[in-house]
């Protein structure tokens, strides 16, 4: 059993939010946008490695465990190890995206535990996020995109948004600014993100909703 996340600066700190972000979420056009914003991401990296290993992703998983691949620590004859890392993050959360539905109901709610623990969906996004902590992902997808936004758009944004701990919401109040245009797109789809990434990671915790086991 993990241990319980830690809530302190968490956006989603209740089954009742874990809810809500799944119906928001769990829309067809929603689910759309945020497996975009992987590729958006992707392109803006502009890594020709990351891309042929984010395809390559599957197969490699075959011989050697996400927590492997993540640490670093695993040689792979001529594979960039911080390639590596992002491209399985992205092919993961792209996983993770896809097939989070699998755990609500028709009303968007989420399934208790012991519905879902025998699915495949279940066994294997379980499995990454066992393997991947929760502020490792959110870390290295914040560092990837600062990689392409720059530190000097990135404290603009701050400065203009004013909460370092920003939500969708303080960034649709700026996003027809003009100086932020140029990446308002990856700030809002990492927004989006970080609620689906904190959302489901509750949910997988046992220890969240034993009411519902």
């Amino acid at each position: 059993m993990r241990d319980k996340e830690k809530t302190i600066g968490r956006i989603i700190d209740s089954m009742e939010k874990v809810d809500i972000t799944f119906r928001l979420l769990s829309d067809e056009r929603q689910i759309d946008e945020l497996n975009k914003g992987i590729y958006l991401l992707m392109d803006k990296l502009g890594s020709e490695d990351i891309n042929v290993l984010f395809d390559r992703y599957p197969r490699l998983i075959q011989k050697y465990s996400i927590k492997e691949m993540f640490s670093g620590n695993v040689e792979i004859p001529n594979i960039d190890p911080h390639s590596l890392k992002i491209a399985g993050l992205l092919t993961c959360l792209q996983f993770l995206v896809s097939s989070f539905t699998d755990f609500i109901d028709e009303f968007g709610n989420s399934l208790p535990l012991k519905e879902t623990k025998n699915s495949n969906s279940y066994q294997a996004e379980n499995y990454i996020i066992s393997s991947i902590p929760l502020d490792d992902y959110l870390k290295e997808l914040f560092l990837g995109i600062l990689s392409v936004t720059g530190e000097e758009y990135y404290q603009k944004f701050l400065k203009k948004i004013g909460d370092p701990d920003f939500t969708i919401d303080d960034i649709l109040k700026i996003e027809k600014d003009k100086e932020l245009q140029e990446y308002i797109d990856l700030m809002v789809w990492f927004s989006l993100i970080r609620v689906f990434l904190e959302a489901i990671y509750f949910y997988f915790n046992v220890e969240n909703h034993n009411s519902k086991i």
